[in-house]
């Protein structure tokens, strides 16, 4: 058995479920800092708070922006478009990692496990491998049966919550009947998409998350091992395991916030749902629109790739959910995520019951753990 896959093990079979500030999570961080301490590896904990989902924030603003869809139709157009518009506003900052819903909602302790791996001689660059080692829950959106709809409706979810403002004031000033349809159809999609979140919190289960992402873990600590044993020549190496990324990205933001001189001009790696499916090098991510990739990790990612045929990867742009990436995209760091994917550009078992140990494939892992392996030397050797 592989390393990767002997820490997957124990992130599943032994601490469970690892949702946002849960004591999982918690058993989780203590797991990760023993394999750094006999590593013998500088590292620390790196506590914040955190809401405990990312649902809470989404529910609020659907319900702001429908509420200010009814106030334009009972006669209160301005009162209506200034509430539909903050709403929109809301769900925008929300989606680029700076929360003014979230901060307001009650957070409770969570943590990052930051490790650094010097370089054995004068360090010209800095690398940040990142995982996040939280889970997540079930949700009627990412049921087998509706998952491979999810980017799509998430197009109607961003055009109904950013087009209602205008939806409202077009239709107080002309076209009254089409605006006003437009109005009422992205009322009811956003009805729906509070109701599925709301749902998701009252009877949503708490996955496994082998994929999701015990996978990533395991992998940045087997790349961790490596690194402790053979330490790159010029290049120092952060591992950054990262908590609360289901709630949104909320230990990567502070991660970067607390480190943000340091890591201006770092290259950041991040390993996600490695385990099932075909391995890819993500070209760009987000849903609103798509922030590129650092193109200097997407080069020598190619380069890898073509200097190692074996090794089976290829591009692929990312676009629902965001991941600890994104984070660091759209706060202007450089990034790039190595992920995995089935046929249709799914991520296998996503958030459902099904994230289990048994539905993983174990070569994804060492595979992954050799890209990584590779891209790090080739970022090394770069003058």
């Amino acid at each position: 058995m592989s390393r990767a896959m002997e820490h997957v093990r124990y992130l599943v079979d032994t601490i469970g479920y690892r949702p946002p500030t849960s004591e999982g999570e918690r058993w989780a961080s203590k797991y990760i800092q023993g394999v750094l301490a006999k590593l013998g590896l500088e590292h620390q904990v790196e506590p914040f708070t955190s809401h405990r989902t990312f649902s809470y924030p989404y529910m609020i603003l659907f319900a702001a922006s429908v509420l200010g869809s009814l106030l334009a139709g009972g006669g209160h157009g301005f009162l209506g478009f200034v509430l539909a518009g903050l709403a929109a506003v809301g769900f925008y900052l929300e989606n680029t990692c700076r929360g003014v819903v979230s901060r307001f909602l009650p957070h409770e302790p969570s943590q990052n496990v930051v490790a650094r791996i010097p370089a054995r001689g004068e360090p010209r660059r800095r690398v940040v491998v990142c995982a996040h080692y939280d889970t997540s829950r079930t949700g009627l959106s990412f049921h087998p049966r509706f998952v491979k709809g999810f980017r799509r409706s998430s197009v109607f979810t961003i055009l109904s919550i950013l087009g209602m403002p205008f939806f409202i004031l077009l239709g107080g000033l002309f076209w009254s009947g089409l605006f006003g349809l437009l109005r009422v159809l992205a009322t009811l999609w956003l009805v729906v998409g509070f109701f599925l979140l709301l749902h998701r919190e009252v009877y949503g289960k708490n996955v496994y998350g082998a994929n999701d992402n015990a996978s990533g873990t395991g992998v940045l600590l087997a790349v961790a091992e490596d690194l402790a044993r053979n330490p790159l020549e010029s290049t120092e190496v952060w591992i950054a395991a990262t908590g609360c990324e289901e709630a949104g990205m909320v230990g990567m933001i502070n991660f970067l916030d607390r480190h943000e001189v340091e890591l201006r001009e770092a290259l950041i790696v991040n390993l996600d749902n490695l385990g099932a499916g075909k391995l890819k090098y993500v070209t760009g991510e987000g849903m609103i629109r798509a922030w590129p990739s650092d193109p200097e990790l997407l080069m020598l990612s190619a380069e890898v790739c073509r200097e190692n045929p074996d090794l089976v990867l290829g591009p692929h742009e990312y676009r629902t959910l965001p991941t600890d990436a994104y984070a660091a995209l759209v706060k202007g760091f450089r990034a790039m995520s190595v992920m995995a994917f089935d046929d249709e550009g799914v991520i296998p078992n996503w958030h459902w019951e099904t994230d289990l140990i048994e539905n993983l494939e174990e070569k994804n892992l060492v595979d992954a753990q050799r890209f990584v392996g590779l891209l790090l030397k080739k970022i090394d050797s770069e003058k």
